[in-house]
């Protein structure tokens, strides 16, 4: 099994406990929501449908939307979260370490 969907899983399953959740997007989201005819901002609420373990492939992936209608998935390293959020620390420390990560993967 792939070690980083077993370090992943804490946090995936008190994430899916919590849902839905409200998140806002980074720069590079707003842009997909915009080139889909979705026209939102950094300060646009975002909620958390759904979230899904792909382990070092992904990370965790989140079904999000703004509206109910226009719905998309992203990495859980595309959302920002308020720091009152219970499980904003975990979510920081997850984002930095899969940040690294990615960087790692990308230089082999």
């Amino acid at each position: 099994m792939d070690i980083y969907k077993l370090e992943y899983e804490a946090l995936f399953q008190k994430m899916k406990a919590s849902l839905p959740i409200k998140a806002y997007p980074i720069r590079e989201l707003v842009q997909v929501f915009r080139s889909n005819k979705n026209p939102i901002t950094l300060n646009t609420i975002l909620t958390i449908t759904d979230v899904f373990n792909s382990g070092d492939i992904s990370g965790i992936m989140c079904t999000i939307s703004n509206d109910g209608d226009n719905v998309t998935a992203c990495g859980l390293t595309h959302l920002v979260f308020t720091k009152d959020f219970h499980l904003y620390n975990e979510i920081v420390a997850y984002q930095k370490k899969r940040i690294k990560r990615i960087a790692q993967l990308n230089r082999l």
